[in-house]
């Protein structure tokens, strides 16, 4: 922990990132172990694609609003869920689609970026609700995993 979070319960701090690692691993899994041979290539196209980055964006802002982070100790949160899902790529995987999304006038590209931060919303809307949603107990998250099986982006309550 480099004394990064030696002020904020660091514990807590930790059983958070576990919890939610833990969570995003458990969707992405259950997605992968469900494909059939001929679903396979869409859930790993759908692994890569603005949906999921946003949904694990949202998912991992949302998992720590309670704790008051500034930006370099949400940073390390999210590099640890991200990189401990997809060992050395995660971190960076979320942070191309984010650092795409700000270089958009860059492009040119603007009708295909507009599309993209719109996809990149709904997945942190996604991410966002299925945190309150395993807060409240109601169910187990699940708005990924449904998506990367069947492309399909469940309705928000």
């Amino acid at each position: 922990m480099f004394g990064l979070f030696k002020q904020k319960n660091s514990k807590q701090l930790d059983e958070a990132i576990v919890r939610a690692g833990s969570a995003l691993h458990k969707q992405i899994k259950s997605a992968a172990d469900e494909a059939t041979q001929e679903s396979w290539k869409g859930v790993f196209k759908r692994m890569d694609d603005t949906v999921t980055a946003g949904y694990l964006f949202g998912y991992v802002q949302a998992s720590f609003a309670e704790f008051s982070l500034d930006e370099k100790e949400m940073d390390l949160c999210m590099r640890k869920i991200f990189d401990g899902i997809f060992p050395d790529e995660g971190y960076d995987f979320v942070m191309s689609r984010i650092e795409q999304l700000n270089n958009a006038e860059d492009m040119g590209l603007n009708i295909k970026i507009e599309e993209l931060a719109v996809d990149f919303g709904t997945g942190i809307d996604l991410g966002e609700n299925d945190v309150v949603v395993n807060s409240g107990g109601l169910e187990v998250a699940s708005s990924l995993s449904k998506y990367l099986k069947t492309g399909k982006i469940r309705a928000i309550a």
